[in-house]
């Protein structure tokens, strides 16, 4: 069996104001051989499934969309699985007496994970381009290479942030930081990051760039007949033309690729800057940048209160974590909405994208000098995908920072 080592590519979302929005997704693993290959893209949006009583527990639920795109012609186009891993929290808490316990069981890639598939999975069949619905399973553990890096981003995806965050410096992102921060977690320092997010444009990259081979040689699997549709001689050099940058873009390796990456950081590094300085009573994170307006509203409240405070006023957090020196609650809200796709010869060419987005705040706690853990900062940050996804982030952000009690 193959694999295929896959070297950071496309770019980072664009930093929205008044949050920044990092919206990408990840190639997790490429396996198989030709005629027989598969490529597992995951989302980067985790959502938290565990129930209301058991919040804060010892082990949460946390779940990540991972879409399978196959080669083979006997299998479907592509599966969405919302795939669902129990995740042992670093620290959890009583929340009648407010006592926290510690936990030193973290997962990494390449260790064992308890997983199922949760409801919504579906499936795009190849013999008619129909989604058909897969089941819910019931829980399994498996170590398999994909499970497992999926399941530590979906575990860990408070340090995987981090990770990011502090790889973006300024216009530049740090490559190799950004690979030797997520190798803490045995993910591999060449993990993929992808501008794609959203199933369908998971599979017109595996076919555009990765397989553009069989698309030149007209052997991609079409029992549909819906991607062979006959083309007019100009629409048909036209596709030719692009395979063919493609395979050139590919071949010149990460150089063209970085430059992509690092263009669209700087574009957007410069709009989050001017939108941040328009802020009104903007007020300033500990390193001195600014905070966008939401930060600043729940800053004027929590700034140097302490950690029962929030929990009083905010309701009990989604996740609670402790990195260093730095503890972190999160409080998160989400929207999605199903896309309807419409395809053609050369793949994609219209519907509803549909989207999602997710918005979470995080307050950081720092301890004064009599051992209590009070807020030092606060983020909102937003992550979204598709049409749909951006025009609601707003609202889904309003969501996460308004108080629950």
């Amino acid at each position: 069996m193959k694999t295929f080592n896959w070297v950071l590519l496309a770019c980072i979302g664009a930093l929205i104001s008044p949050v920044g929005a990092f919206a990408f997704g990840v190639v997790l693993q490429y396996e198989g051989d030709v005629d027989d290959r598969v490529i597992y893209f995951a989302n980067r949006m985790i959502l938290n499934r565990t129930p209301p009583e058991q919040v804060m527990g010892p082990i949460e639920i946390r779940e990540i969309d991972v879409t399978a795109v196959y080669e083979n012609a006997n299998k479907p186009e592509f599966v969405r699985m919302k795939l669902q891993f129990q995740c042992s929290n670093a620290f959890s808490m009583d929340m009648s007496s407010r006592k926290i316990t510690e936990s030193k069981n973290k997962v990494r890639a390449g260790d064992p994970v308890t997983f199922r598939i949760g409801p919504g999975s579906y499936k795009l069949r190849r013999s008619d381009l129909k989604t058909e619905p897969v089941a819910a399973s019931d829980w399994k553990t498996s170590n398999a290479p994909m499970l497992s890096k999926a399941g530590t981003i979906a575990c860990n995806d408070i340090e995987f942030d981090k990770a990011l965050g502090a790889s973006i410096k300024g216009g530049d992102f740090d490559f190799d930081g950004f690979g030797k921060r997520i190798s803490k977690l045995g993910l591999p320092p060449d993990l993929a990051l992808i501008g794609q997010t959203l199933p369908s444009e998971f599979l017109e990259m595996a076919w555009s760039d990765f397989w553009w081979d069989k698309v030149l040689a007209k052997k991609r699997p079409d029992p549909s007949g819906k991607w062979g549709q006959r083309l007019s001689e100009a629409d048909k050099q036209a596709a030719m033309e692009k395979l063919k940058q493609k395979q050139q873009e590919l071949e010149s390796g990460t150089a063209s690729m970085r430059a992509s990456l690092l263009e669209s950081i700087k574009k957007t590094d410069a709009e989050m800057k001017a939108d941040l300085e328009t802020a009104e009573n903007a007020d300033k994170h500990p390193d001195g940048s600014k905070m966008n307006k939401r930060e600043t509203k729940l800053a004027k409240v929590f700034r140097g209160r302490p950690e029962q405070e929030v929990v009083d006023v905010m309701g009990n957090p989604d996740r609670f974590n402790q990195v260093a020196g730095t503890r972190f609650m999160r409080y998160s809200a989400s929207w999605e909405q199903p896309g309807v796709t419409a395809y053609g010869a050369q793949g994609v060419i219209g519907g509803d994208p549909g989207g999602y987005a997710q918005c979470f705040a995080e307050f950081s706690f720092r301890q004064n000098d009599k051992g209590e853990w009070r807020v030092d900062d606060i983020l909102v940050r937003g992550d979204y995908g598709g049409e749909r996804g951006g025009s609601r982030l707003g609202g889904v952000c309003d969501d996460a920072i308004r108080p629950k009690r």
